[in-house]
């Protein structure tokens, strides 16, 4: 069996490699798990070792060329798609996909902020774009280029539109000859019924803060070991939090938070208003920039709300266990336990349902600056 390229699943990988050299692959799959788990690179491990033609020099680490091609999205016989702009549905984008892959060789847990907020589509009758439903099954249909196997891995398949999802329902119902097709979602929440029945589940589970701060070594060796393992702590095993736990630009966005979270606790009203216009913009001090960017100001936003949220169920944790109480986030203890003396617990608890709400506005797509100026005045107001 070849060592692992994609850290995944290596219990689900295994079974399903096993299925392969069998020729036990029948219904399509359906993985199931919270976001960050690990899905997406497991099924892109099972495309690869689907098509591995020298596992023992794979095993050492010479990937053989099948291999190579798999892991830069180059090879015939696998097609990845996931959601992705209007603008990018016709084939003449095909440039743009193209900087999308190329991110992902360079990180294989990477998800374009489009993501959150964009569906997968059926493409153009014509000229369908290379991530929509319509280039998938024309990929589908053709005969395997260098393998026995096709592979067809469809990320974020809970956001197919209904055009989308009813093109791919015959394929999942009578897949082609020696046709792997793997849906990836976060739950069964929004997948339609017709498809959930064709589909055999095989459920993931969020990483443990072990795994995520082993995986934090392995990717990023250079980052300080305690900024890796508060970061593992902190990212309710999601890899991908983790991964922008430790990116710059979110440290510098962190720090900006809970500067903003000490004047919420202090009702000053004032200086929640300019947070919000300063978010809107993009032009705060220490804020990322990219204040033209929707995607980019979109996903800074849902950052804000989640530093928000663990901020305040600190809070909480830390007024209910008093002495006993251990900070997750210990570099901003002390500004929770200040909080924790300002901010009563019925406030803190409608202050996190309320961000709570304003993540799901903002996947919405409600008016970006609108949301974020209603929640931090609310915010002042419940503290």
């Amino acid at each position: 069996m070849p060592e692992q390229v994609y850290p995944g699943s290596r219990a689900v990988a295994d079974r399903l490699h096993r299925d392969l050299a069998a020729g036990r692959v029948g219904q399509p799959y359906l993985f199931v798990g919270p976001d960050g788990c690990g899905k997406e690179v497991t099924a892109l491990e099972i495309a690869r070792l689907a098509q591995c033609r020298r596992p023992q020099a794979c095993r050492r680490g010479a990937l053989c060329e099948s291999c190579q091609k798999a892991v830069t999205f180059q090879h015939p016989d696998i097609r990845w798609i996931g959601p992705a702009p209007a603008a990018l549905e016709d084939a003449k984008k095909s440039p743009e996909v193209r900087e999308i892959f190329a991110a992902k060789i360079e990180d294989a847990f990477y998800r374009p902020d489009f993501a959150a907020s964009s569906q997968i589509l059926i493409g153009n009758p014509d000229q369908p774009g290379p991530l929509t439903v319509r280039s998938l099954l024309q990929f589908l249909r053709r005969q395997a280029f260098q393998s026995s196997w096709k592979i067809a891995v469809v990320a974020d398949a809970n956001r197919l539109n209904l055009a989308a999802a009813n093109a791919l329902l015959k394929t999942l119902e009578e897949p082609p000859p020696r046709a792997v097709i793997m849906l990836l979602v976060p739950s069964l929440a929004g997948v339609l019924p017709t498809i959930l029945s064709r589909c055999q589940q095989v459920s993931f589970t969020a990483y443990s803060a072990e795994e995520l701060e082993t995986l934090l070594a392995d990717l990023h060796p250079e980052a300080d070991a305690a900024v890796r393992a508060e970061a593992a702590r902190l990212a309710d095993g999601n890899i991908r939090k983790a991964l922008g736990l430790l990116d710059a630009d979110s440290q510098a966005l962190r720090r900006w938070v809970e500067t903003l979270f000490d004047a919420l606790a202090d009702r000053r009203s004032d200086r929640a208003v300019l947070a919000a216009e300063q978010l809107h913009t993009g032009t705060g001090p220490g804020l990322p920039g990219g204040g033209h960017d929707l995607a980019a100001r979109r996903q800074r936003a849902l950052q804000v709300c989640e530093t928000l949220a663990l901020l305040l169920a600190e809070t909480v944790a830390c007024r209910e266990r008093g002495s006993h109480w251990q900070p997750r986030a210990t570099a901003a203890a002390a500004l929770v336990r200040r909080a924790a003396a300002q901010w009563d617990t019925d406030g803190l608890l409608r202050a996190i349902a309320r961000v709570e709400q304003a993540k799901q506005d903002i996947d919405g797509n409600f008016n970006l600056g609108l949301v974020m100026a209603v929640l931090l005045q609310d915010l002042s107001v419940h503290a």
